[in-house]
């Protein structure tokens, strides 16, 4: 303390070593009003004014997003409540990774983890902090969830004890780069399973599900919409045409747009976002016409949550106009986002009636004609097990099973080979059993997982071979 005393001194002398006097007499007067403060029992602003309020918010949404509603929010707190307010942002990498560390930090601090609301990702993780009475009830005003419904497109908007809400919806398509395609002789891409046709080999974009939560709900979605044997041939050679398995879903629909892969795995706003970014000419992305899944993508406030009132502001925000005009609306739009274009489906239906001719959001969930319809609490409960089948059998056995493929293409498809490629080491039932039993002892989880990947390398290796059990 007397070293700072002592260069702030020397800062302030003149050329003969004096402090400088109307320097000192700032310092002195300074003094003599914070004492006369003190003695009054006023509080005393030293240096700078007291900081915001905070509301601290784990995310795995990308930084235009944290941008534009952390200004807006700011600005509507002022605006609402007369006070300053801010957000401060966690950011520890995708949905998946943001799950394990708010569940691993409930271990050790299970009464709270200093973390106000979880924002962002799919259905699963919210169900999953519900289950564990590690979301807080957050009851909006009546005013605001009246123009929420309950229920869209076969999906439960919001949880009946308010424990999460959908703050978005995600639809999950194909962006397709027009260019390389038309150099490969092929036509745009129309369904799902067109994506395991062996002329797309090493020209499909695809993230490991393990990381990204999108990606996830996306191999999870094939599995519903097709069956488990059916699901898993499909995703098997899809994996094979994958050139290289990326972190995060975002990186995928930016190796298209770069021209590395024909076509991949994206959610409508990373693919508008793209579209936005290098025309309509070169990019399209489409809703798959043999299955299309709708998910939301969700708020909730977590156990404990260290600013609660600020929290439940945050939540109204998001849920209530305000927030979710910044969804819906292009950027530049008085009411929209200022900075970054988001073009993601709002849960309120008005808007898509009011702002018809305004929005680039192309179509309204709510409109969505369909009998396909996505399962989150099946997603939810086999969803540890199903992140291990598809890392040990597709993902970490990568490079065994890109050889498998173009083996079994070369020697011209043969049902036999194909149904191998396919196959997997347990049925549907036996992948529900272990989520509920085996799959909670640690020690089983790692063996199982070393068990898939060993029994996958023989097989892949077996078809480079030429054999088929």
């Amino acid at each position: 303390m007397l070293r700072g005393m002592e260069s702030g001194r020397e800062r302030r002398t003149g050329g003969n070593g004096h402090p400088d006097r109307p320097a000192a007499r700032r310092v002195w007067k300074a003094a003599w009003a914070a004492a006369c403060c003190l003695a009054a029992g006023a509080p005393v602003a030293v240096g700078q004014a007291d900081p915001a309020p905070t509301v601290v918010v784990i995310s795995p949404h990308n930084s235009s997003i944290r941008y534009e509603f952390g200004r807006a929010f700011a600005r509507w707190h002022q605006e609402t409540y007369g006070r300053p307010a801010q957000v401060e942002w966690r950011n520890v990498g995708g949905t998946s990774d943001a799950v394990k560390f708010v569940l691993s930090e409930f271990e050790s601090k299970p009464e709270g983890i200093g973390i106000d609301v979880f924002f962002g990702g799919g259905p699963e993780p919210y169900l999953r902090l519900a289950e564990m009475d590690l979301a807080e009830p957050c009851p909006l005003p009546a005013e605001v969830l009246a123009g929420i419904p309950q229920r869209a497109a076969g999906i439960e908007l919001y949880d009946p004890q308010f424990r999460w809400y959908g703050a978005a919806l995600s639809s999950f398509g194909i962006l397709q780069n027009l260019r390389v395609l038309e150099r490969l002789g092929l036509d745009p891409v129309e369904r799902w399973a067109d994506l395991a046709r062996p002329e797309l080999c090493d020209w499909v974009a695809g993230g490991d599900p393990r990381r990204s939560g999108t990606m996830n709900n996306m191999y999870e979605a094939y599995l519903q919409a097709c069956g488990w044997e059916r699901g898993w041939q499909l995703l098997t050679q899809l994996a094979g045409n994958i050139s290289q398995f990326d972190r995060l879903s975002s990186s995928t629909a930016k190796q298209v747009t770069l021209g590395e892969a024909a076509c991949g795995l994206a959610i409508d706003f990373y693919a508008f976002t793209q579209i936005a970014y290098a025309g309509r000419t070169n990019l399209t992305f489409v809703l798959p016409r043999d299955f299309t899944a709708i998910s939301i993508d969700g708020i909730a406030v977590l156990k404990g949550a260290p600013h609660r009132e600020l929290a439940r502001r945050f939540v109204r925000f998001v849920m209530d106009e305000p927030g979710q005009k910044l969804w819906h609306l292009p950027k530049g739009h008085p009411e929209g986002p200022q900075r970054f274009s988001i073009e993601r489906m709002a849960v309120r239906p008005d808007l898509y009636r009011r702002y018809r001719d305004v929005s680039n959001v192309a179509f309204s969930p709510f409109e969505l004609q369909q009998t396909f319809r996505y399962d989150p609490r099946l997603a939810q409960a086999r969803r540890d097990v199903m992140s291990a089948m598809f890392g040990s059998l597709l993902v970490d056995t990568h490079t065994e099973l890109r050889a498998a493929w173009k083996a079994v293409i070369r020697r011209g498809l043969r049902p036999d080979e194909v149904a191998e490629l396919g196959r997997v080491p347990l049925g549907e039932q036996e992948a529900l059993g272990l989520a509920h039993r085996e799959w909670k002892d640690p020690a089983f989880r790692t063996r199982q997982r070393i068990q898939w990947q060993n029994w996958a390398q023989a097989k892949y290796r077996r078809l480079v071979r030429g054999g088929a059990d």
